[in-house]
């Protein structure tokens, strides 16, 4: 029966659980929707970047055009005078037969006085530079100066979002390339056709779109927090349904302790009590994992979606965030899976019979080899090794001590595992060997803790269950099992079973 010590335990590791899955289930909601609010800002971005290669694309078409005609003759007026920079145009003036005077407008004056009047309409500015240009107004400002240094190196567009006068906006340019028409004007500089001749930016703001960017987000959060709330009640739910099987079971043994002095048959009569609580318990935790892992597949089915398809639009803080919410994921099962295991060995009588322990050992062995063929293990099995037990019990003991074994020679190029018998005290006893990391002793009384591990996860992965396991089939066997070892010498593992 269990005792106040071990009540306390059981409680400390059902709140520990309790809390890694409460916290695992907040940090993916938090990821998901830090990973959702940049999904915004790309989006949000890339709006603005539509409209201004739309913009562009315009431009370009009506410079085009008034390239080809080699230019536009206007009327002069006080807002469009000569252009001095095209003096050395021998028909930049001419007069019309009736005597209306008119003058050149070459595409980059047009496109200048075009771009004023589709920024007062919309907020859209535009500007034509070089880092050569005809007209000193032209000049390039630093972040125009560094895309036409860019161009020259080859890139075929530059963006980015800059802040103007306290407002964001988004900045677009590609290069703009010399045609036959451009030489008319641009030719003495020395402008051949197909050169760079400078770049063309359109500025958009960004207000609208981050306004959009904003109401989405606060939807998103709206939305977020509700399934937060949703799940975390139905966690604790869960917690405290849990939380009173677990007392009323240790009530019940507490109850049978009392009464066992007493009357055998009221002992007889607990105890099955007790058997029905501890089937009830592991019924409700297969219920609770079947809930849990719904939510968890459909977590990890958004998460893989977001990262095959969506992955070239995150930058490297929202890909580690994604990788954390499938790790944090793949945890929290693993979590689920390993607490199942534990409560499995609390059931049913063990079925004692005659076993061959080397066979089962060589299996185990094999399986692991099978597994894992690029390790290189040596395995000594000794023969003839028998007990009475249940086999379907005692293979989880071998396969959970190999693969400790198997693991924690990881780091070594060549390792070796041994499994055998020795006469300790007159007792039969049966060890599993390793040469690999070993362990401190000062610390043997965490080894069959659940969840406690003595070395780091990033070193060796796992959650720390498995030495449990052995634990309570071994003493459901009515033996005994402990450790040994040496950091860096390796570990052997002992156990005995009632029989021997």
């Amino acid at each position: 029966m269990t005792d106040s010590s071990g009540n306390n335990k059981t409680l400390r590791v059902f709140y520990l659980v309790s809390a890694t899955i409460a916290s695992g289930f907040t940090l993916l909601i938090a990821c998901s929707l830090v990973l959702i609010f940049r999904y915004e800002r790309v989006e949000a971005i890339a709006l603005a970047r539509n409209e201004a290669a739309a913009t562009f694309n315009k431009d370009q078409a009506f410079r085009f055009w008034a390239t080809m005609h080699g230019g536009v003759y206007v009327p002069v007026t006080g807002e469009t005078q000569p252009n001095p920079y095209l003096s050395h145009i021998p028909e930049r003036d001419i007069t019309t037969p009736s005597g209306r005077r008119l003058t050149l407008m070459n595409p980059a004056y047009m496109m200048k006085q075009s771009m004023m009047v589709y920024h007062d309409l919309y907020g859209i500015k535009g500007h034509i530079t070089s880092l050569r240009p005809l007209n000193p107004v032209n000049a390039p400002d630093p972040w125009e100066r560094k895309a036409l240094e860019a161009f020259g190196r080859g890139e075929k567009e530059v963006t980015g979002v800059v802040e103007l006068d306290g407002n964001p906006y988004f900045r677009f340019m590609r290069p703009m390339i010399a045609q036959e028409g451009c030489l008319k004007c641009h030719g003495f500089q020395g402008y051949r056709k197909g050169e760079i001749r400078g770049g063309v930016g359109v500025m958009v703001p960004m207000a609208p779109y981050l306004a959009l960017e904003k109401t989405n987000n606060s939807l998103l959060l709206t939305s977020y927090l509700i399934v937060w709330g949703l799940g975390m009640s139905g966690i604790g739910f869960g917690f405290v349904r849990a939380r009173r099987g677990i007392l009323e079971q240790q009530n019940g043994e507490a109850e049978i302790r009392r009464l066992n002095a007493d009357l055998e048959q009221r002992v007889n009569e607990r105890t099955a009590q007790l058997a029905a609580a501890n089937r009830e318990l592991e019924a409700f935790s297969y219920s609770i994992s079947h809930d849990l892992r719904a939510p968890l597949r459909g977590i990890d089915g958004f998460s893989r979606v977001l990262q095959e398809e969506y992955c070239d639009k995150l930058d490297d803080q929202g890909k580690n965030c994604l990788h954390r919410v499938r790790s944090a994921t793949r945890r929290m099962g693993q979590l689920i899976d390993d607490l199942l295991k534990l409560s499995r060995v609390t059931g049913n009588e063990p079925d004692i019979v005659t076993v061959d322990l080397s066979s089962i050992a060589r299996e185990v062995a094999e399986d692991l080899r099978n597994s894992h063929s690029e390790r290189r293990i040596s395995i000594r099995i000794a023969e003839g090794l028998t007990a009475d037990c249940d086999p379907n019990l005692l293979r989880v003991v071998l396969e959970n001590l190999f693969a400790n074994a198997w693991k924690f020679t990881g780091e070594k190029g060549e390792g070796s595992i041994e499994f055998g018998v020795a006469d300790m005290d007159g007792k039969c006893t049966y060890f599993v060997r390793d040469d690999g990391v070993g362990f401190d002793m000062a610390y043997s009384d965490k080894l069959f803790a659940p969840f406690q591990r003595l070395h780091g996860n990033d070193r060796f992965p796992g959650s720390g269950i498995g030495l449990s396991i052995v634990q309570r089939i071994i003493h459901r066997h009515g033996g005994k099992v402990w450790g040994e070892g040496e950091v860096g010498k390796g570990a052997t593992f002992y156990f005995t079973l009632g029989s021997g």
